[in-house]
């Protein structure tokens, strides 16, 4: 159902009962002003038959008792009727002003006091004795009742203001209530959960919405899963692209350096007693050994010992992130002090996570010796069983790093981190670390669920 129509449908309901109820008061308030005209006309008609009385020989107390019993309560309701004597002696109790609700000046404008006279009637008794009737205007009680009245009235509209405030409020509430998990929904999706699926809600727009976030996070979804395929594939490229460039260098270069070192210790004992070839065979041999040396640093990077391996056999990860740090140990310009912690808790890592994980921290300790300015680095490589997961922490305790070494353009290998995190299904986070320094954190599941990577920078 529309938005629209639920709500008019409701506002329909809710008109419908508020007129109901306005009927219901209304009939209630005819009721009781009938009644009141009713008794006002029983009382009339009992005050005519008193009058008929007066000029008759009965007892002139007992019409006296019978008028002043119409005037009480007022029965009379919009006059007063009072007797005079001869003298103008008041025979009858005089009127009683009630107490009214509105001040005098909102009386004096609904009573009309100009037009409001009193009306006189002389009558002469069967004994000789003349009386006056006289009748006071007593607007008191219709001025009661039309207060009343409106009072009851604003009254009844501020109630049904309320009650259609409170229903307009409800239905919107109501209406509106799949919101949340539409909004729920889409924090999730910018959080990188694209599993959990939006609830159909009854509202053919917010279903429509709701539809429409589900479609874009299956999408998301399928992209996320060919994009990491896509990364797996490259990163699987990378790694062969350098197996063979290991393999060429150490076939070739490696021979022909060992050649080259061979041949100058030939000439080394050839020239003895001759200083200057003895000089130059030597340099010949120191040079062919610092760079079989470099050689050697060279192949270790692009291909560590230990992680040769393929998805069948257990891969060697502690041993090369050892030698990875011995490497950069003897090659920093600064004192660096590296810490290795590792326990993987007798855990096979398979290749691919193995290789991304060194990969990973190899660019972590790239960046601490060239941009940090660091003296120590921590990091530590760790199977939490119980949550099924590897982390891979990179600690150091220098100069930290601002928003903009995070975007892409930072130039500090967080591409290249990011990528394989991501291609690993992982969690990539970075936070400061007091007093100062950074903390690069990676989770990997080890059963591969579908997670997305999600950097927070602080």
């Amino acid at each position: 159902m529309q938005l629209v129509t639920r709500l008019l449908l409701r506002l329909f309901v809710v008109g419908l009962l508020m007129l109901i109820l306005v009927a219901v008061f209304t009939l209630f308030a005819a009721r009781h002003d009938i009644a009141d005209e009713v008794r006002s006309s029983q009382s009339i008609g009992q005050l005519i038959t008193t009058l008929s009385e007066l000029q008759g020989s009965d007892s002139l107390t007992r019409q006296v008792v019978s008028i002043n019993a119409l005037n009480h309560g007022e029965r009379l309701r919009h006059f007063h009727v009072a007797l005079l004597d001869e003298s103008g002696r008041r025979l009858t109790q005089p009127a009683t002003e009630p107490p009214s609700v509105m001040p005098g000046i909102l009386n004096r404008f609904l009573a009309s006091d100009a037009t409001m006279k009193s009306y006189a009637l002389s009558l002469k008794r069967s004994d000789g004795r003349n009386i006056t009737l006289v009748l006071e205007p007593n607007p008191q009680s219709e001025i009661t009742e039309a207060i009343t009245g409106a009072l009851l009235q604003l009254a009844l509209f501020a109630l049904l203001g309320l009650i259609l405030i409170l229903a307009i409020g409800g239905t919107l509430r109501l209406a509106l209530a799949p919101l949340s998990g539409i909004l729920a929904g889409i924090t999730r999706i910018e959080a990188g959960d694209y599993a959990t699926r939006i609830a159909a809600s009854g509202t053919r727009e917010l279903n429509q919405i709701a539809q429409a976030l589900n479609h874009l996070a299956a999408a998301l979804t399928d992209q996320i899963a060919k994009q990491r395929e896509l990364l797996h594939r490259l990163q699987d490229v990378q790694e062969e692209e350098r197996r063979k460039l290991a393999h060429e260098l150490h076939d070739e270069f490696g021979q022909l350096l060992t050649a080259i070192q061979v041949d100058a210790s030939y000439l080394l004992k050839r020239s003895a007693g001759q200083s200057a070839l003895e000089a130059c065979a030597q340099a010949m041999y120191e040079n062919s050994s610092s760079i079989l040396s470099q050689l050697r640093g060279l192949l270790a990077q692009l291909r560590p010992y230990g992680l040769q391996g393929d998805e069948e056999h257990d891969i060697a990860l502690e041993q090369a992130m050892r030698d990875l740090v011995r490497q950069r140990q003897s090659r920093g310009a600064v004192a660096l002090d590296c810490r290795l912690n590792v326990n993987l808790d007798n855990v096979v890592i398979p290749q691919r996570l193995a290789v991304a994980i060194y990969r990973i921290a190899q660019e972590a300790l790239t960046n601490v010796m060239r941009h940090a300015e660091a003296t120590r680095v921590e990091i530590t490589i760790a199977v939490d069983a119980n949550a099924g997961a590897l982390r891979l922490t990179v600690a150091d305790n220098g100069k930290g790093i601002t928003m903009s070494d995070l975007q892409p353009t930072g130039g500090l290998g967080l591409i290249g981190i990011r990528e394989r995190v991501l291609a690993n299904q992982g969690h990539l986070h970075w936070h400061a670390v007091t007093p100062h320094g950074v903390l690069l954190e990676a989770n990997f599941p080890l059963e591969m669920p579908m997670i997305s990577e999600v950097v927070h920078g602080n």
